[in-house]
């Protein structure tokens, strides 16, 4: 645990270059839908959310999720800072709850229209690929932060597995919206406990059912359990993703997504 604390920067780097490229790998030999012409120009957008992303955190945030994690340790504020439990036990809840609190976010980003204007960018991808699932807008990204900081204070997780939880919530975001090719029957199988590219890519349906359906991003539970989980598209023939405002739109450039949410 000390080795993952003292090493968060380069466990976080080297965890997701190592990741863009094992999807990418996997994309290029194992997609479910073939690419168009429109792929790297969509690239060029997603990558450059990411950096311009990272900066404002940096700038914004001095003192990010792990470092308020070890200001909560120290003073002991927090739900496992005060309970004395095995590691193993917080571990387990800590993700339970961080999980839980990630879904509880996304279907909040969809319910609330200043907060959809923001999430909205995420969901103009025309196709989903594994850089979709770094396609996300400043402001839904500092908002998220400041629901994610909260958290933390709340539940007063250690440091150590708050780097594991990002990491992992790092992976499986590239994992779900990957265009990868899973054959139905393992399809069924791990859906029945993780989300998979095949149950999110329903999620990024311009039918506004769909739309609203499978916000999970690790566990499906979550769905099944709020009555927010769809199997299959209604018409698979006829299965479109994105969203109208966008597809039927000109102006899909990087500028006009950053300005988007701000218009009226």
């Amino acid at each position: 645990m000390d080795y993952i604390v003292n090493n968060e920067d380069k466990i976080r780097l080297i965890s997701f270059i190592s990741f863009l490229i094992l999807f990418f790998l996997v994309e290029l030999f194992f997609s479910k839908f073939k690419r168009n012409k429109i792929t790297y120009k969509r690239w060029f957008i997603n990558f450059a959310f990411i950096f311009i992303d990272n900066i404002l955190l940096r700038i914004l945030f001095p003192i990010l999720a792990v470092g308020l994690a070890m200001i909560c340790n120290k003073n002991n504020i927090g739900i496992f800072n005060i309970l004395n439990i095995p590691i193993i036990i917080e571990f387990i809840l800590t993700f339970i709850i961080l999980d839980f609190g990630i879904w509880l976010q996304h279907l909040t980003f969809h319910k609330v229209k200043f907060l959809w204007n923001f999430h909205k960018i995420h969901h103009s991808d025309e196709e989903v690929d594994f850089t979709t699932g770094i396609r996300f807008h400043p402001g839904e990204i500092i908002i998220s932060m400041l629901y994610k900081m909260f958290l933390v204070v709340l539940i007063g997780p250690s440091i150590a597995l708050i780097i594991i939880f990002e990491v992992i919530l790092n992976a499986t975001s590239l994992f779900n919206h990957s265009n990868i090719n899973i054959q139905y029957y393992l399809d069924n199988y791990l859906r029945k406990i993780i989300v998979t590219p095949n149950m999110h890519r329903i999620h990024h349906s311009v039918k506004e059912r769909e739309t609203n359906s499978n916000f999970g991003f690790n566990f499906s539970i979550w769905d099944k359990l709020f009555g927010t989980y769809i199997d299959k598209p209604k018409f698979s023939e006829k299965f479109v993703l994105g969203l109208n405002e966008f597809n039927n739109s000109t102006k899909k450039g990087l500028l006009f997504l950053l300005i988007n949410p701000f218009h009226k």
